[in-house]
């Protein structure tokens, strides 16, 4: 008789707990892919902007790597570095090129770290030689740049607005079309 009451109790047991149960890892499950997914976000557009990093969505990926990666040591140890990079005043001329090449040097590690945690396996140095950006899309942004700085020099009153005459035949302009007065009968 005891044992058909330990059979009676685990049968209300499993009934009561099993969907509690069940619900609770379907939860945590969720909740891992849940993580995967939003890491993994961040990764692809960190790679999608790799060759454009003044991009504002490379930005607000960068700005969201502590969150997502919290528990991620090597990733946050590769996110500290590359920011204190981004962080330090810029060099003279002749030391650019090395400081330059270091930065892209630690962006290329935080990207290898970030994608070692999502599971993914690149070369470092392929990570940053198989980007592609059209020469086009820098052009583009160094004349946006340079307008948008002209622009406020404008604005603050620091540049003014330069005024050319043109005269006679220098005019790039054709001469506008003489129209004769009408005759009077």
């Amino acid at each position: 008789m005891q044992t058909e009451a330990w059979y009676a109790l685990a049968t209300l047991a499993a009934i009561v707990l099993g969907p509690i149960l069940a619900v609770f890892i379907t939860r945590i499950i969720d909740q891992t892919r849940e993580n995967q997914r939003r890491k993994l976000e961040v990764f692809k557009s960190l790679m999608q902007t790799r060759g454009i990093r003044l991009d504002p969505v490379h930005v607000a990926a960068l700005n969201i790597v502590e969150i997502e990666f919290y528990n991620e040591q090597n990733v946050r140890e590769a996110f500290k570095k590359y920011i204190e990079h981004l962080s330090s005043p810029m060099p003279t001329v002749q030391e650019q090129d090395r400081y330059f090449n270091q930065r892209s040097d630690l962006f290329m590690n935080l990207l290898f770290e970030i994608g070692v945690s999502v599971k993914y396996k690149f070369d470092k140095r392929d990570l940053e030689r198989l980007s592609y950006v059209p020469q086009g899309w820098d052009w583009d942004q160094s004349i946006h740049r340079r307008n948008a700085e002209m622009l406020a020099q404008l604005l603050s009153g620091q540049r003014a607005i330069p005024i050319t005459q043109f005269m006679g035949s220098q005019s790039p302009y054709p001469e506008p079309p003489k129209i004769d007065p009408p005759q009077q009968k």
